[in-house]
């Protein structure tokens, strides 16, 4: 039955952005302050001919990517080993008790001092938000798993390896997969912060250099550019969570 109202997934944003261009062209708004999305779509098509929007996308994914990936592994390793194993959990879990409420933003300066104003710096902190994100859901997700299943497949034989690869790891992955579309959430907006210091390129600094000259169209272009890569992300992350998890309806 849910599946009826699948439609409501275009017409809601294509409603919204009909009556987003008819209250500007009534003149309700300001267009130097909240441009027509036609004029926007103008600009993000000039934006893509010349070449700067592909090239800043490519070089902001670059960076996303490297700590995404590397987030989420060193997360879904930690995860799994705080959730299952007691020692490690005593071990791990006052230290992300004590820096996972740092904002990751404010870490940022401080890489730049350790690691330079290269690529690393801005890797790094895009990895350390997706690490806590991917951790924390990871660790939920082991603690989640009924225990009448590990008293079964003890009871049936299994060893702890089996146990841990055959039950936990797969009843912890629907709560994995929600870390990881978080975690995605948080690189492209820790994109964004590390790309204002210390680079010429990226969507984050043609954004930024936009709002400096006043470029409210590229602005909006590049936001919405932004919001496209989440849409994406967040697509494909599900559709992979339908493939490892056919259990699951996502």
């Amino acid at each position: 039955m849910w599946r009826r109202y699948r439609p409501l997934r275009i017409i809601s944003p294509v409603a919204f952005l009909i009556i987003w261009e008819g209250v500007v062209r009534l003149d309700e708004v300001n267009q130097l302050i909240i441009p027509a999305p036609a004029s926007v779509l103008r600009t993000m098509i000039d934006l893509t001919i010349d070449g700067r929007l592909p090239w800043a996308i490519i070089a902001s994914l670059n960076r996303v990517l490297q700590g995404f990936i590397y987030g989420s592994l060193l997360g879904i390793v930690l995860g799994l080993l705080v959730g299952w194993f007691r020692a490690v959990e005593d071990a791990v879990d006052p230290l992300v008790a004590a820096t996972y409420p740092i904002p990751k933003s404010a870490l940022f300066p401080l890489f730049m001092l350790w690691f330079g104003l290269g690529e690393t710096s801005k890797v790094i902190t895009i990895l350390i938000g997706v690490l806590f994100l991917v951790l924390i859901n990871t660790v939920t997700g082991v603690k989640a798993i009924d225990p009448v299943l590990l008293k079964a497949a003890r009871d049936l034989g299994a060893n702890q390896r089996q146990i841990f690869t055959k039950v936990v790891i797969p009843g912890a992955l629907p709560n994995i997969f929600t870390g990881l579309r978080l975690g995605a959430g948080m690189a492209l907006i820790l994109v964004f912060i590390t790309e204002l210091e210390a680079t010429k390129a990226g969507l984050g600094f043609l954004l930024w250099e936009s709002y400096q000259l006043l470029l409210v169209k590229q602005v909006f272009s590049c936001t919405i550019a932004f919001g496209i890569l989440g849409i994406l992300s967040s697509w494909m992350l599900q559709w992979l969570e339908r493939a490892v998890c056919p259990w699951k309806r996502v």
